[in-house]
């Protein structure tokens, strides 16, 4: 198992939410949330937000930031309202959330300047989530950078029986940039971009269609020529004067007042590549963590075992490298493992242990929650195991179960693996989800982006 040396990334370590922080915005990423009692602490209100603004105040306002640049001056109302709120009433949320942010902009920041784009816009994450990782919308989107399903598997994240990378605040850093990236090559400026980012691309190109409009701010001044359907909902009009004024706040945090934040010198995390079936329940005792520790640092692993399909990344603070060097070096317990549905409800951890040869205490902590079977409920065996009806009806040869706390996983080296083309899936993004290059992919599937077809089987793994 060799650590990925290429990169350090920080610390997972943030503040506990406030009462306030809880109210994240569940915005972001195409979707639609109607649940006031899920509403952002972004939501600003309407009316007196207070003492006016101070001159230092106003100096930071009206300095221009790349992100606003060719910023109507009809515009700028809404974003000094938005940026007042967070210098009065929303103080206290801003100062927690810009202190969150501190773990990951480090990573962040680079990840938008390697691809040549404004490092500002790392600061999106926290108006969609307040750099939560694990943050949940009640649409379906997660993560600090609020991926819908679909929209994470187009840009490279893992999401099934296994992993949900859109809670891996790394991985989805990069998927947020080519995303946002894509989006500024089709409508040609940051603030349209920014905005299709919130209602989804299809909603901006019918706005501006239907407006006549050039971009985001004129879209927003012709939004009444619009129907019901297509006009801008009044969520999006806000959202890109509120990432403005937060990007203003968090360029000159120390000269507004809040405490200065020091991204370039966090808790370093390190990122390991585990190979399939690594058994993470081991990996936490080797580094003499509790299994809910390791979990926060490795939110988007599901099981108590990495995938056994492809390779995945875990990560842990510095100081265990070692001991997490070592044990991920030869561990792969647990290859020969896969999800199974318990055919029927005659079926126990008793038998299943029999037929597979496995320790039932082996069984039951791989299926954490799962202290009886039935008929439908998937769970995790060894690959060889005889799953069917009739296997579980065979007659019993009183073959007692093994006891002990070995594991009897059967390593067992992976045949190819295949992917099926679904509809705006890019060998890019394939690619990031499988962990293998595209120059791969090209070649063992004699395929390119103009001859890639929705329902084709790509090998993905050799």
């Amino acid at each position: 198992m060799n650590r990925q040396n290429a990169r350090i990334f920080s610390s997972f370590f943030g503040l506990a939410l406030t009462a306030l922080a809880c109210l994240l915005l569940a915005g972001g990423c195409a979707t639609r949330h109607t649940d006031d009692s899920r509403r952002a602490m972004f939501v600003v209100p309407e009316g007196d937000d207070g003492p006016p603004l101070t001159p230092t105040e106003r100096a930071v306002l009206q300095a221009p930031c790349k992100i606003d640049a060719g910023m109507p001056a009809d515009a700028m109302p809404e974003v000094a309202r938005q940026y007042k709120y967070f210098l009065r009433k929303g103080r206290g949320v801003m100062a927690s959330f810009s202190k969150r942010s501190e773990a990951y902009l480090a990573f962040a920041r680079q990840v938008f300047r390697s691809r040549g784009m404004p490092e500002e816009l790392a600061y999106l994450a926290i108006v969609e989530s307040g750099y939560r990782p694990d943050a949940r919308s009640p649409a379906g989107a997660a993560g600090a950078w609020q991926f819908m399903p679909a929209t994470g598997r187009q840009y490279g994240l893992a999401l099934d029986w296994w992993l949900d990378e859109r809670l891996d605040p790394y991985e989805s850093t990069e998927a947020a940039a080519a995303y946002l990236q894509k989006l500024h090559s089709y409508f040609g400026d940051w603030p349209t971009a920014v905005a299709a980012y919130n209602a989804g691309e299809g909603k901006m190109s019918r706005a501006l269609e239907g407006t006549g409009g050039r971009n985001f701010f004129e879209a927003v001044n012709k939004n009444h020529m619009l129907d019901d359907k297509a006009r801008l909902r009044e969520e999006t009009q806000k959202y890109v004067p509120r990432f403005i004024a937060v990007t203003k706040i968090m360029n000159n945090l120390p000269m507004l007042g809040f405490e200065p934040i020091h991204p370039e010198r966090p808790s370093y995390m390190l990122r390991y590549t585990a190979q399939p079936g690594t058994d993470l329940a081991g990996l936490a005792a080797a580094c003499r963590l509790s299994r809910s520790e390791l979990a926060a640092y490795n939110r988007h692993h599901k099981r108590p075992i990495t995938s056994t399909v492809q390779q995945s990344f875990v990560y842990l603070p510095a100081a265990h490298d070692r001991q997490a060097s070592n044990f991920l070096r030869s561990s792969r317990a647990f290859a020969g493992w896969q999800p199974a549905s318990v055919r029927s409800s005659a079926d126990s951890w008793e038998k299943i242990s029999r037929r597979a040869r496995v320790p039932v205490e082996t069984l039951k902590a791989l299926n954490p929650g799962n202290a009886r079977l039935h008929a439908g409920q998937t769970i995790l065996v060894p690959r060889n195991v005889d799953m069917s009806v009739a296997a579980v009806a065979a007659p019993d040869k009183r073959d007692k179960p093994r006891t002990g706390r070995k594991s009897a996983g059967v390593a067992m080296k992976p045949d190819k693996t295949l992917h099926t083309v679904r509809n705006n899936d890019s060998l890019w993004g394939i690619a990031r989800r499988y962990r293998v290059s595209v120059d791969d992919l090209k070649r063992w599937n004699n395929v390119n982006e103009k001859t890639l077809r929705a329902g084709t089987a790509l090998v993905v793994m050799q």
